[in-house]
């Protein structure tokens, strides 16, 4: 097949996957992270994500498309932006001296601030959290609008980059993508509320010490969350994507008084809209595999560990399954050994659909993996996801009737930094009616541009 029509086979591939139909062959998707892909083509990783351009981009995957990847689906993205980071002072993305660059244990606000936190969360983010973790934003007003504006276009500079050369690849070796539009992002409330602002540390001191102010907390950010994972178009190749981290650490009463109620939630909210959720289970979700059941038909589980037995058995037939494959196999292992775990995986998992092929994470150093095990692997995957009940149902859930609602239960989102046209032209009003809706389409369009709050 040449690129288009190999898109177009790829496409339908996903799409049935994800309408809950039998596809021709189960998908297999790639595991490669940009950093290990720098490594690879023998670039240095330190100075190399100063040096982005969209050659060198381009160049980077290229390389790694050529000589490893063998999956349907390949782009590259960057958690964070080395150069953008070089204007905020980020205390909470930490470079190492070899070019890593991690989250440590960090806390943007104090317990007895809680109040002001449920008060509003966004305008709190933004005008106490944010500065005290960009010290470039704690200056004057002058100086922290210049620290904004350059961090903004190196964030749109570099985005720009990686989204050419990631549009040239997938055009040319013919590879799957959503629909423009159709991907949101949003977090559970409880990891917004343990990650960057009380820390992984104090968040389990205040369930013990405050418990209400920590529920509390999480239905504020709510609105919020609701807000971030909406699309501009909604479509079954798209999601609501959810990396979740903190609810593995979390005894079962603590997960199912904190973690899980909001997220529940949030994930029929997005149901109500026609959104299906992607969500990555960090740790090993066995002991909430019925939790998840629940959740609106066809969400997409992508599982770091866990027992894949039990993962098929109870959410094989409602819910789309992938990831479990242990990339530490692929260091440490022969080819035989590597193989035989990838036959084991895909007898468990992909009978009767519903399945997709991945790693438990993606590579990172050029150390995580054995370059001729990935590529063994992988192939052996294609080999063998073929189907012979190819357009069979492989889900017998209405995903509406699925569906919960909660919507009703929660305000629309208000912040005095994201402002809807209707709010904004009281403060500016259009000189004339003639202008208004040009006015409105250009406010809303540069509004989107810019993230949800100050980063």
């Amino acid at each position: 097949m040449d690129a288009k029509e190999l898109r177009e086979y790829r496409t339908k591939m996903y799409t049935d996957l994800y309408s809950g139909t039998v596809p021709d062959r189960f998908p297999v998707n790639d595991g490669l992270g940009i950093e290990y892909m720098i490594q690879f083509a023998g670039k240095n990783l330190l100075t190399t994500q100063y040096e982005y351009s969209t050659e060198l981009i381009t160049e980077i995957l290229e390389n790694a498309v050529t000589k490893l990847s063998r999956g349907d689906n390949f782009s590259a993205s960057w958690a964070r932006n080395p150069v953008a980071l070089i204007f905020t002072r980020n205390l909470g993305n930490v470079m190492s001296n070899t070019g890593f660059i991690q989250h440590p244990e960090i806390s943007g606000f104090s317990a007895d601030e809680y109040d002001d936190f449920i008060a509003n969360p966004h305008e709190f983010l933004t005008d106490v959290v944010v500065p005290r973790l960009n010290p470039a934003y704690a200056g004057t007003p002058a100086e922290m609008a210049f620290a904004y504006a350059r961090n903004y276009l190196a964030t749109v500079d570099v985005n720009a980059m990686f989204a050419k050369a990631n549009a040239y690849i997938t055009e040319k070796y013919g590879y799957f993508t959503p629909v423009p539009g159709s991907t949101g992002m949003t977090a559970p409330p409880f990891d917004t509320l343990a990650d960057f602002n009380r820390g992984f540390s104090n968040i389990v001191l205040d369930i013990r010490r405050c418990p209400q102010k920590v529920l509390d907390a999480m239905e504020a950010l709510m609105p919020m969350a609701i807000y971030q994972q909406r699309t501009r178009v909604v479509d079954i190749t798209g999601c609501s994507r959810i990396m979740t981290h903190m609810g593995v650490f979390l005894r079962q009463k603590d997960f199912d008084r904190f973690y899980w109620p909001t997220f529940y939630k949030l994930c029929h909210i997005a149901g109500e809209r026609g959104q299906r959720m992607y969500i990555f289970c960090e740790g090993d979700w066995t002991r909430f595999t019925d939790n998840l059941y629940e959740l609106p038909a066809g969400a997409r589980y992508w599982f770091e560990y866990g027992d894949a037995r039990k993962y098929k058995d109870v959410l094989g037939k409602k819910h789309i399954l992938g990831g479990l494959y242990p990339l530490t196999t692929l260091k440490t292992g022969t080819r035989e050994q590597c193989i035989d775990k990838a036959k084991e995986l895909i007898d468990i998992m992909a009978p009767g659909g519903n399945f997709f092929f991945d790693f438990d994470k993606h590579t990172l150093d050029i150390s995580d993996i054995e370059p001729e095990n990935y590529v063994a692997v992988q192939e052996y995957a294609l080999a063998n996801a073929k189907y012979d009940n190819p357009g069979e149902k492989s889900i017998n859930y209405v995903f509406e009737d699925t569906v919960s609602k909660f919507s009703d239960q929660y305000p629309e989102f208000k912040s005095k930094y994201v402002m809807s046209w209707e709010e904004y032209k009281k403060l500016y009003p259009p000189v004339n009616d003639l202008v208004e809706p040009i006015m409105k389409e250009k406010y809303e369009k540069y509004t989107a541009m810019i993230p949800g709050f100050i980063r």
